[in-house]
């Protein structure tokens, strides 16, 4: 059995994606052919480098969609076994699937500018020794003489088998839909037909623009930006000195994070148990500290609502209650939440 995986995206699926692996399933005589759509926080991290982030479609809408384009097409399946995995790649995806069906040579379809990372699978991974590659090129033979001059690559040379590239699909990209993405008729010739009523569901609204971190321009977001706030009679150098000290019931001890710089309050107080009742009504806390710092420097309830409507998101690497994992995009954002509810009352006042 020849069976024939595209990895991607697919953010959203164009005409080019069919066209691409029906010719590739033709080009082998393959009897199956699986899309395999990125996990969602793989997708997000492609798209924060790329600017805009918050143009990333659900797991749900790009798999809905990849089934509705190939629907009339047997030999087209979704592999999605892999998308709840944040840390997922193609090289772990064709080691599962070959794993699956140990008896199947699969072709991996990617296009002549992904040398550098089908060099990079050869040079650290297993990958050619599983599985062959379907490779789009307009020039093949120049394409097979660079891959025999690639010291990693030259080795497999057997397992490339390439292919022109196919005609009417020219300009056709997931990153021009985007452009258009709530003017989608403006680029439906890009789309299949099946996938078009999909994308007309969307409304720009639900895809704010987002501030992802709160450093440089947008420091003063942050519990930690050095600005005095007083909390129930006692002046801290910060919002996060300030709710350190909500953990304790003692003024001295209160009055002594007050007098520390953040950072030793920090190691000296952070590990520290609150009250009885702490946990429950720390994100009230949060907000009611939060709200003392923006009403006590208009300057910044200016900044604040100047960002306008876009999401803020406490992004980093490791607090998932009151902000996301940028990494795993996992996370609450209930900070990001807190300051989108003090804009919002802001803009009232």
């Amino acid at each position: 059995m020849n069976i024939v995986v595209m990895g991607g995206s697919f953010n959203p699926p164009t005409i080019a994606h069919l066209r691409m692996m029906q010719t590739a399933l033709g080009s082998v005589n393959a009897q199956i052919g699986f899309m395999a759509p990125v996990s969602f926080p793989y997708l997000k991290r492609k798209m924060m480098k790329a600017g805009n982030s918050n143009l990333c479609l659900s797991d749900e809408l790009r798999i809905r969609m990849l089934r509705a384009m190939t629907a009339s097409d047997s030999r087209i399946r979704i592999f999605t076994d892999t998308m709840g995995d944040p840390f997922s790649d193609d090289v772990g995806m064709m080691r599962l699937l070959q794993d699956r069906y140990p008896n199947a040579c699969l072709y991996y379809v990617a296009g002549a500018d992904k040398l550098d990372l089908l060099d990079a699978f050869a040079r650290k991974s297993d990958f050619f020794d599983r599985c062959r590659c379907i490779l789009y090129a307009r020039d093949s033979g120049r394409l097979m003489e660079e891959i025999a001059a690639r010291e990693h690559l030259a080795g497999y040379i057997d397992a490339f088998v390439p292919i022109e590239p196919i005609g009417g699909i020219e300009g056709v990209s997931s990153t021009r839909i985007r452009e258009h993405l709530f003017d989608i008729d403006a680029v439906a010739d890009m789309l299949h037909p099946d996938v078009l009523p999909l994308l007309r569901e969307l409304k720009q609204e639900d895809f704010p623009e987002e501030i992802l971190q709160f450093k440089d321009d947008y420091a003063f977001l942050s519990n930690g930006y050095p600005t005095e706030i007083t909390y129930e009679g006692i002046a801290y150098p910060c919002a996060d000195s300030a709710f350190l000290s909500s953990k304790f019931d003692d003024p001295a001890q209160k009055r002594a994070i007050a007098g520390m710089s953040p950072q030793k309050a920090k190691q000296r107080y952070n590990g520290s148990q609150g009250a009885a009742d702490w946990e429950e009504r720390k994100t009230y806390i949060m907000k009611e500290i939060a709200s003392l710092k923006f009403c006590q420097h208009p300057e910044l309830m200016d900044k604040l609502i100047g960002t306008g409507s876009r999401k803020l998101i406490n992004g980093g690497k490791k607090d998932t209650f009151w902000g996301v994992n940028l990494i795993t995009w996992e996370g609450t954002n209930r900070l990001g939440t807190i300051l989108m509810d003090i804009r919002a009352e802001g803009k009232m006042s």
